[in-house]
């Protein structure tokens, strides 16, 4: 009796420690995700087709956002373009400088608690619509009338999550390697990185980050938004991604108008398309702009 006794009081403090552990990194994971990322952009690479100008805006909740704009004469429209999870403008640089040689203007932007913009928390796309709102209000102060958003991974799931509030001067929308559930999207790290289902991996996780964030992770799922968009949408992912699968793609895909456009880029990672398959990348892209300009 002394002996089971015991092994259950060992089994008891291991499972305990296992269970403080377990808090503890949770908790630890939820706040570096969501904590700010500090960089300075520099200054515009001095190649670049056009001159880029820094811009601050705010979002709808008066945040201030800071980014470059590029600017073309008889401009066939602008386009703002979205930064993936942590990253910064300058990942977006080189779609840019693909959209100037095409005749448009580009807006490329830091989100909230990324690189110079303001913000305490990043929130991989939900709180991020109000830069994005924010973003188009400018655009319209500007005098833009014909908007093309283009989104890789964060971006992307921000773009989703405005359905609502896109207005009709958005005339197009490109979303890349974008999740279409959060929940989705935490499960496939979990798997990747430690072997475990996110509902068991993400067991205290979630809540901590739902603290953090201050909204529920169910709500933040873009494939519930993209049915609003009534804009041609064109969905792109690479078929050797892990964290946004093929699966994950192409059931955001068909939650789309009838008309959306798919690309499932063979062997392609994620958040590296344009750079796994550049030359048809390009074509992609110039026959969705076609599509969009022949309206």
């Amino acid at each position: 009796m002394n002996r089971l006794g015991s092994w259950f009081r060992l089994c008891l403090g291991l499972g305990l420690v296992a269970g403080l552990a377990a808090l503890a990194v949770s908790w630890w994971a939820a706040v570096n995700h969501t904590s700010p990322v500090r960089f300075s952009a520099g200054s515009p690479p001095a190649d670049f087709p056009v001159p880029l100008e820094s811009v601050t805006f705010s979002a709808t909740d008066g945040i201030t956002l800071a980014g470059w704009q590029g600017r073309v004469d008889s401009e066939r429209g602008l386009v703002i373009l979205l930064h993936p999870f942590r990253a910064g403008r300058w990942l977006m640089l080189e779609r840019a400088r693909w959209y100037i040689e095409r005749g448009y203007s580009v807006l490329l932007y830091d989100s909230r608690a990324t690189g110079e913009s303001e913000g305490d928390r990043i929130s991989v796309g939900w709180h991020e619509t109000q830069d994005l709102r924010g973003a188009l209000r400018w655009a319209s102060q500007q005098g833009h009338e014909h908007i093309l958003l283009h989104g890789i991974s964060q971006g992307g799931a921000t773009i989703l999550l405005a359905a609502e509030h896109l207005g009709e001067d958005v005339v197009g929308v490109i979303v890349e390697s974008t999740y279409d559930t959060l929940i989705n999207a935490g499960d496939r790290r979990f798997r990747q990185r430690v072997g475990l289902p996110g509902w068991l991996a993400g067991l205290f996780y979630r809540p901590f980050m739902e603290i953090r964030l201050g909204f529920n992770i169910q709500n933040a799922s873009p494939i519930d938004h993209i049915d609003q968009i009534t804009a041609p949408i064109f969905v792109l992912s690479g078929a050797a991604d892990r964290h946004t699968l093929a699966e994950d793609t192409r059931r955001l895909h068909a939650a789309a108008a009838p008309d959306a456009q798919l690309w499932i880029v063979p062997e392609a990672d994620h958040v590296d398309l344009s750079a796994h398959s550049p030359s048809e990348f390009k074509q992609q892209l110039d026959h969705f702009l076609q599509r969009i300009e022949g309206q």
